[in-house]
């Protein structure tokens, strides 16, 4: 049986969204490995919907697209340096290997957010969701506020 679901400006989901913001982050899946840099764009993806949106296997692609964030970052971090036209051995001047990668790691992170339905507007789905999104995010922010006063320390 199918529960009802509250209306995102509701007291209920205001409610919801405060408990929500008041747990623990999101913990990855014990299933997946991170890398170290990969939890900052772990953190990003998870926050960029509410708590209770996510399942299981939405855990598992959000991993793979913050795994993708960082190689995204990696390699545009190494093209800054080398820059977009380099030297081959013979002297000529050729497109960086490094942007064809990059391209590629674009691919997958828009395929990626399609997957989990956070690139751009979903037709119905994300008018319904974005309102608890932000009394979430809300939430958090007034979470984090609170835990750096000193007066409640």
């Amino acid at each position: 049986m199918a529960t009802k679901r509250n209306r995102a400006d509701s007291a209920a989901s205001a409610v919801r969204a405060m408990v929500n913001a008041s747990k623990d982050e999101i913990a990855v899946p014990a299933h997946v490995n991170l890398r170290g840099g990969d939890q900052v764009f772990w953190q990003g993806v998870v926050r960029a919907r509410a708590r209770d949106e996510w399942t299981e296997t939405d855990l598992v692609v959000a991993a793979q697209l913050a795994r993708c964030l960082h190689d995204i970052e990696n390699e545009q971090s190494a093209l800054d340096v080398e820059g977009t036209v380099i030297k081959n051995d013979k002297g000529t001047a050729v497109v960086n290997p490094r942007v064809s990668v990059l391209e590629q790691f674009a691919r997958r992170e828009m395929a990626l957010m399609r997957t989990l339905r956070m690139g751009g507007r979903v037709a119905g789905a994300a008018r319904d969701e974005a309102p608890g999104r932000k009394i979430e995010r809300q939430s958090r922010k007034l979470r984090e506020e609170l835990e750096d006063d000193e007066l409640l320390a």
